[in-house]
């Protein structure tokens, strides 16, 4: 599936969907730090704080379904059903995005929306073999088949294949990306911010409390302490 690059600034007739969880069910569902539910529910909540204003900051139209304002029985039908009420409001392209995605910011989304307004199916591919960004046209959507995608399993990227082959559209991709799924992704998206990041210092803070060899491995002690630990591997970015 080919990348095209982008041409012109996207129009306002497409919306961003913010799909969340709650910070209580996200700690529930997918711990970041390997003890401490507390820590997890602050860490999302910074998670959800930095995602919204990245979409805030893109300029374009932000909808907000977090927590009891989904609706259905399975992951795949509160996102249909979400989509469906973006449509309803009348715009004709969505972007669905989480807060798993830390390389996600401002000008990527932009750049999807550009993307989608070439295409009408556009994917942020993820490294586990999922996507962190989901952005469909109303003419490229089908709840049937949205239904039957294989939805939070490591086949969902390559079934959208499938999909836009169904309803014959095209899928324009934007760069591949890990997605934080457990503490171990998390750490590694984690250590790949920039040094002077805001968000990567205030969550590397939390999770010192949590993880403490995260601490040692995103700041490592110098030469002469570093006999006192077992050496460990690089980050992976």
């Amino acid at each position: 599936m080919p990348t095209l690059a982008p041409m012109t600034a996207p129009s306002k007739n497409i919306a961003l969907l913010l799909f969340l969880r709650n910070e209580v069910q996200e700690a529930a569902a997918k711990p970041l730090a390997a003890k401490g539910r507390r820590v997890d529910r602050v860490i999302y909540r910074q998670l959800n704080q930095y995602t919204r204003r990245q979409a805030q900051s893109s300029g374009l139209p932000l909808l907000v379904v977090k927590g009891n304002r989904q609706s259905g029985g399975t992951f795949g039908e509160r996102l249909a059903n979400a989509f469906e009420y973006a449509f309803s409001r009348g715009y004709e392209q969505v972007i669905a995005i989480g807060n798993d995605c830390l390389a996600l910011d401002a000008a990527r989304l932009k750049n999807a929306a550009r993307l989608l307004e070439q295409s009408g199916l556009a994917l942020g591919p993820a490294k586990d073999g999922g996507v962190y960004l989901l952005g469909l046209s109303r003419r490229a959507y089908n709840r049937q088949l949205f239904l039957g995608l294989p939805w939070q399993t490591d086949r969902l990227f390559s079934a959208f294949g499938q999909y836009a082959q169904r309803v014959r559209f095209s899928v324009l991709l934007l760069p591949m990306e890990e997605d934080a799924d457990d503490a171990y992704s998390f750490q590694r998206l984690l250590a790949c911010l920039p040094s002077k990041s805001k968000l990567r210092q205030a969550l590397v803070k939390l999770l010192s409390l949590a993880i403490p060899p995260l601490y040692a491995l995103l700041f490592p002690l110098s030469d002469q302490q570093q006999h006192t630990i077992p050496k460990r591997g690089p980050p992976l970015c």
